[in-house]
């Protein structure tokens, strides 16, 4: 579950680490916890802040410019509280202060903007400190080593996707915010831990306040929200869509049938079984579906990059979405094509040949 945010009383950086570090020990010791953490942006939690970052060595091609990636600050077991996936490298120490080697924890798109194909560990990034020439190193440069690689973490939009350049996170004993929030993971039931987080937090100050507690899924689920009524629109016309598109494969193979209908009186006639009469039609319109089916996958292909952008937890491409909704396609229009040619086997000879139309 999520703790919360909110602005320190107490000024001084120096006073604020020890208080934090403190809070979190007590934290980390209430029944029920098993992990916790402290961050300054915590997913959907409505803040971010965004900081140019440049990477050692890296040659920028021409025409491109700088990137402004999300910069957080977090500290030991944040990741964890969250379950975030290391890709690579470790998660934030103890051993990581003020007075330590400078680190940072990259997530994989920023990785993949700088060093594509190469290991990140133990490559360095540093913020431009001259505003005339962001490329420009100087003496006041600090430079971090990157120790691990996270997974894409979304922290405004769970449909960020594409649009996102990157994250980067500082230990937040070397980039303290005065915004804290506080992510804790439990091992049951989270409904005891708001209360006995707040007699932590009274303990050391009965003047700061513990507000806006959510779990993160109740987080998620305020995220996904604001897509809920386009998906739901969406899935409509999709619906809508596909009804049509089986009433209009339906109604064309029903017209070729009647234009037909003489000449399949005639096979009727001839001895014909129904089944070739049924393998005629079916023929018809499958072609008439494989034609449509190509053009759809052409069109899904075509428009895959701007679909990314509103989709959550699956890539536009993906193989097991893809078939399923081929299968339903193939599934209707197959149904559709069925009825008009078992219709067809229902041709009266006599009355066809009869019919002078």
């Amino acid at each position: 579950m999520k703790g919360d945010r909110n602005e320190w009383r107490t000024p001084p950086e120096v006073a604020r680490r020890p208080f934090t570090d403190e809070i979190l020990r007590r934290i980390r010791a209430l029944p029920g916890v098993v992990g916790a953490g402290v961050t300054d942006t915590i997913p959907f939690g409505g803040s971010s802040s965004d900081s140019v970052i440049l990477a050692e060595g890296y040659q920028m091609r021409e025409g491109e410019s700088v990137i402004s990636p999300r910069r957080v600050a977090a500290s030991p077991g944040y990741f964890e509280a969250l379950g975030v996936r290391l890709a690579r490298g470790r998660f934030f120490l103890d051993s990581d202060t003020a007075d330590s080697l400078p680190v940072a924890i990259v997530d994989e798109r920023l990785a993949g903007h700088f060093w594509p194909a190469q290991d990140p560990i133990g490559r360095r990034l540093y913020l431009p400190t001259d505003v005339d020439d962001l490329l420009a190193i100087t003496e006041e440069t600090v430079f971090v080593t990157v120790v691990g690689v996270i997974e894409n973490m979304p922290l405004h939009d769970v449909t960020e996707g594409e649009r996102s350049v990157g994250t980067y996170v500082f230990p937040m004993a070397q980039d303290t915010s005065g915004l804290l929030t506080f992510a804790v993971k439990t091992a049951g039931s989270a409904d005891a831990v708001p209360a006995d987080l707040r007699a932590a937090i009274a303990a050391l100050d009965p003047e700061l306040p513990l507000f806006d507690v959510q779990t993160m899924e109740d987080r998620l689920e305020r995220a996904r929200s604001n897509r809920r009524a386009p998906a739901v629109l969406s899935a409509s016309f999709g619906g809508l869509a596909l009804l049509l598109s089986a009433v209009g494969v339906y109604g064309v193979l029903a017209y070729l049938v009647a234009q037909r209908r003489k000449e399949i009186g005639i096979r009727l006639a001839l001895g014909s079984p129904g089944r070739a009469i049924i393998d005629l039609v079916l023929r018809e319109g499958l072609w008439l579906v494989g034609a449509g089916m190509l053009a759809g996958a052409a069109g899904a292909w075509a428009l895959g990059g701007s679909l990314q952008s509103q989709l959550f937890a699956v890539e536009a491409g993906d193989p097991l979405v893809l078939g399923g909704v081929t299968s339903l396609l193939a599934a209707v229009a197959f149904a559709a094509c069925a009825l008009p040619a078992r219709r067809a086997t229902r041709i009266d000879p006599v009355a066809a040949l009869a019919d002078d139309r």
